[in-house]
């Protein structure tokens, strides 16, 4: 074959080769797969903010929200504002906040401290032992301190953090008005209750209490008078006309112990024994025996004219009646030297009982029963008043603390308490 032959078929196989490679269809690719959509992470909901927290010196720190707060168990009190107005306030008690951070044994002084920076300090056992400071809710949201009785600069608004601190005890500052005359009955000085408890409330609080002991009746008065801030006293008819005619601000029911008929161990009307204290007043009025009466308007003089009366006698001008116009343990004195009956409270007669040739004769008649009260002078009818104080004091004498040195005042000595602590107590339930 020629060359020119081979030739041609040589190029008539690559044109063919080469037609057959274009007519071939190009290779489908692979359909594009889409893209898996994204799968968005699953939102969590925002963490609800911490509204109040209980931080330093404590075994457990403490952070709840409001809502948490107000889950908790509420109380409503009554307390007067820095304006001198009273409101109702209703929120958890720091006692119940602060047993759940449960603070340390060195712990002794709490900080409260404002959404604004302003901090106010208090004492830890002064805090816990009050049984109606309680943080509140306010009306806007948020939180607010209410210590009623306390100087108004505990009065925090808007508190986020209650800080335990340990360290030295903190003096407190001087109140603005320091100075608190408390007008009272003898039986609280003559007994030595105040020669207690007035050393309490003037380290707790900066007050410097300077005290009159006089009856109840002239007590009031004082009040009446504008020449008294608080009073202490133990005539419950008495005080309640004081109240309805304005000159009392604040009554609150503190404490009770009673009445006991004493005199010679020879008895000569021969009551010892009696249960009825009517029965034993009638007994001396027709024995002619010496009673001793105060006659000074007291509460105790108050409740032997009631005694007198409710046996429908009257002893005035009888010779055997013999008025001192003097204080319990004075009158005392007097019926020990005569050898005559009087009637007394119990606490002023154990108290003292060493100095006195006298008898418990009658005693546990419900008609014996002396309750009293502490009232804060009205200082819009006298605005000298320290008010602030007297609510200061008024608080002090129904605290728990105070009521527990009450309630044990005297044991230790007499085998029995001087006085029974009340106030958890109404009038009612004394049968006032």
């Amino acid at each position: 074959m020629s060359r020119t032959i081979k030739f041609i078929l040589l190029m008539g196989l690559i044109l063919s080769l080469a037609l057959s490679a274009c007519g071939s269809p190009a290779p489908t690719a692979a359909p594009a797969t889409e893209a898996p959509a994204a799968t968005e992470a699953p939102t969590e909901a925002p963490a609800a903010e911490v509204a109040l927290k209980v931080t330093g010196s404590v075994a457990n720190e403490q952070a709840w929200t409001e809502d948490e707060v107000k889950a908790m168990n509420t109380i409503s009190v009554e307390a007067t504002n820095k304006n001198g107005e009273k409101a109702t306030y209703t929120g958890v008690l720091f006692s119940d906040l602060l047993a759940l951070a449960q603070p340390n044994a060195d712990a002794n002084l709490v900080v409260f401290v404002a959404d604004d920076g302003f901090t106010a300090e208090i004492g830890l056992a002064e805090l816990t032992a009050c049984a109606d400071c309680i943080v509140s809710f306010r009306d806007k949201g948020g939180f607010s301190t209410v210590l009623p009785g306390q100087e108004g600069k505990l009065q925090v608004k808007g508190v986020v953090e209650i800080q335990v601190v340990a360290g030295e005890a903190v003096a407190p500052e001087p109140p603005a008005n320091p100075t608190l005359i408390l007008a009272t009955t003898t039986s609280t000085q003559d007994s030595g209750l105040l020669d207690v408890l007035v050393p309490m409330f003037e380290e707790k609080t900066g007050y410097t209490v300077q005290t009159v002991a006089v009856g109840s009746g002239e007590a009031m008065k004082m009040g009446e008078e504008g020449n008294a801030d608080v009073l202490l006293v133990h005539a419950p008819a008495s005080e309640v006309t004081f109240m309805e005619g304005g000159f009392g601000t604040d009554r609150f029911l503190v404490m009770h112990n009673d009445f006991i008929v004493v005199g010679p161990s020879a008895d000569p009307a021969g009551i010892k024994g009696m249960t009825s204290a009517k029965e034993a007043f009638t007994a001396i009025f027709n024995s002619g025996a010496q009673f001793i009466t105060r006659g000074d308007d007291s509460g105790t003089h108050k409740k032997e004219l009631a005694l007198w009366k409710s046996a429908a006698l009257d002893p005035a001008g009888q010779k055997w009646y013999v008025e001192t116009g003097q204080g319990m343990g004075a009158s005392m004195i007097v019926a020990s030297e005569k050898g005559a009956y009087i009637l007394t409270d119990r606490a002023t007669y154990l108290a003292n009982k060493e100095n006195y040739q006298l008898e418990i004769l009658v005693e546990g008649d419900n008609s014996l029963l002396n309750v009293y009260h502490v009232i804060t002078v009205n200082a819009e009818k006298w605005t000298a008043a320290n008010y602030e104080g007297a609510l200061a004091f008024a608080n002090f004498m129904i605290d728990p603390e105070t009521q527990a040195v009450i309630g044990e005042f005297g044991v230790d000595k007499f085998g029995q308490p001087l006085f029974y602590p009340d106030a958890d107590k109404t009038d009612a339930d004394l049968g006032l």
